[in-house]
């Protein structure tokens, strides 16, 4: 099963570490109930399986992104390249926020033992 992801370019390499650019996105933002991320997880699921506005079913993205720093927690999920506010399905009443995000990994379904962790850290390019 492969799963698309985030669309990036890597500036820079070393080893195992990569300082990476990624492309413009939208983003469908949802908040957590708490630290566990299984409330907000099961909306934004909800949302591209269907449950929206038009019924529209969407390719499930990597990474899933949460945030914790942040009140509200929340969970994110990247929408597939090449949708956009104007052609994204509108969300229901108690779908997620849809999010543009500016240029600026894993599936979900993977194991823990495989999975490889990434952090992601916004850094200022001179």
């Amino acid at each position: 099963m492969s799963t698309a992801q985030a669309a990036y370019v890597v500036l820079e390499k070393n080893g195992a570490f990569e300082v990476r650019r990624y492309e413009p996105h939208v983003l469908a933002v949802s908040r957590e109930s708490d630290l566990r991320g299984y409330s907000g997880f099961n909306v934004l699921f909800d949302y591209i399986s269907g449950g929206n506005r038009e019924s529209k079913k969407i390719s499930m993205t990597a990474p899933v992104l949460n945030n914790l720093d942040d009140k509200p927690l929340t969970t994110a999920f990247v929408m597939p390249s090449g949708l956009t506010l104007a052609n994204l399905p509108q969300p229901n009443a108690s779908g997620p926020d849809l999010v543009e995000v500016p240029a600026r990994y894993n599936p979900p379904y993977l194991p823990g033992f495989v999975k490889r962790n990434e952090l992601l850290v916004e850094v200022r390019q001179d």
